[in-house]
């Protein structure tokens, strides 16, 4: 039994993140929670707001269930007047979270910081494993997974070896992609971390990449291209990588950002 939480605003963006984590466990046994958060200063405290948001859940509740084909799947709908961060946290030692999964409104490729970054604030804040599915994305397998990396996370191999067994990913081709600014050899730290993804993974099939530029989004949106990936998955720990790939990529043309789920695996989880 796994226990996904789903954050939602009501927004057709958050739908979209539902809908994907609906098709990528159809064939598994799940707790789905929904979380909504209201601030003590809107719409919870508002007697006619607060009717307006449980019928919007209750819609939210109806619509889920007529998606769902998996009578396996059970569905939690969680009101909290908290803070979205302090809510999640909450909810991981309720309910056991195993993964947090949320829409992308403010994942744009733009190099403006928003006050209102929610990915951010999780990913950063939250020791869980979050997936962030962007607006256009849909779920028709893994064939094809990158793992962005800067070779300095000793424990990446472990944390990426445990998704080997999972469903989605037990035909998947893990691609090792090496991000980096300067084309210099890999010191011996980063050597040995290289070495011990590989054996890891010897028996599952993976290849190691290197691209080159100075933006690292440029690098990352050309290989995920050229491979049509369907997953890019990096270590929540690499904060400065994530900061380039998702928080704040430097450019306005990357196409990963709208379509392609990046998957934060979290140390805490191993």
């Amino acid at each position: 039994m796994k226990n996904i939480l789903i954050l939602t605003d009501f927004s057709d963006n958050y739908w979209n993140s539902i809908s994907y984590a609906l098709d990528l466990f159809k064939d598994k046994t799940i707790n789905f929670f929904i979380l909504k958060t209201f601030s003590k200063e809107n719409e919870y405290f508002n007697l006619e707001e607060r009717i307006d948001a449980d019928d919007n859940l209750d819609s939210l509740l109806n619509e889920i269930k007529n998606t769902s084909t998996n009578k396996k799947h059970t569905f939690n709908i969680i009101k909290e007047a908290k803070n979205i961060i302090t809510a999640t946290k909450a909810q991981l030692k309720e309910n056991n979270i195993d993964l947090v999964i949320i829409g992308t409104n403010d994942l744009t490729s733009k190099n403006v910081k928003n006050n209102n970054h929610i990915s951010e604030e999780l990913i950063t804040k939250v020791p869980c494993d979050i997936m962030v599915v962007p607006n256009t994305a849909s779920y028709s397998g893994y064939n094809e997974v990158v793992f962005a990396t800067e070779y300095t996370n000793f424990l990446e191999a472990k944390i990426t070896y445990n998704l080997r067994e999972n469903t989605p990913f037990k035909n998947s081709k893990f691609r090792f992609l090496y991000l980096t600014k300067a084309e210099k050899p890999l010191n011996n730290d980063q050597q040995w971390n290289k070495e011990t993804l590989h054996d890891y993974f010897k028996n599952v099939s993976h290849s190691f990449s290197e691209k080159v530029n100075n933006n690292l989004a440029v690098s990352l949106d050309e290989f995920v291209k050229e491979i049509k990936a369907d997953l890019i998955i990096t270590a929540a720990k690499n904060l400065n990588l994530i900061e380039q790939l998702i928080f704040r990529p430097n450019s306005k043309n990357l196409n990963y950002t709208n379509k392609t789920p990046f998957l934060v695996l979290n140390q805490s989880t191993i």
